[in-house]
């Protein structure tokens, strides 16, 4: 069985970011849901783009992205300060 370094969720990513200059002139601020190459809709929040992801796809993997010019850093204080672990 052959070993891939493919990320998942990886043409979601690619899609989002050769539509990301465009989407930024009209949705500029909320939240894409994307699906393989194909724009699903855009949301005010996560929230709502995820609830329509599971309502959509259920436990299959799909791609929410808040459209804009800066990239924000994520961080989880818990995995931080050791409180809970993930093996990466």
């Amino acid at each position: 069985m052959e070993k891939t370094s493919k990320i998942l969720l990886e043409k979601e990513l690619k899609f989002f970011e050769s539509k990301k200059a465009e989407w930024l002139k009209a949705y500029k601020g909320k939240f894409a849901l994307i699906k393989g190459e194909e724009l699903i809709d855009v949301f005010d929040t996560f929230g709502d783009a995820y609830k329509e992801g599971v309502k959509r796809y259920g436990n299959q993997p799909f791609f929410i992205k808040k459209i804009s010019e800066e990239e924000r850093i994520e961080t989880f204080p818990a995995l931080t300060l050791g409180i809970i672990h993930a093996n990466i």
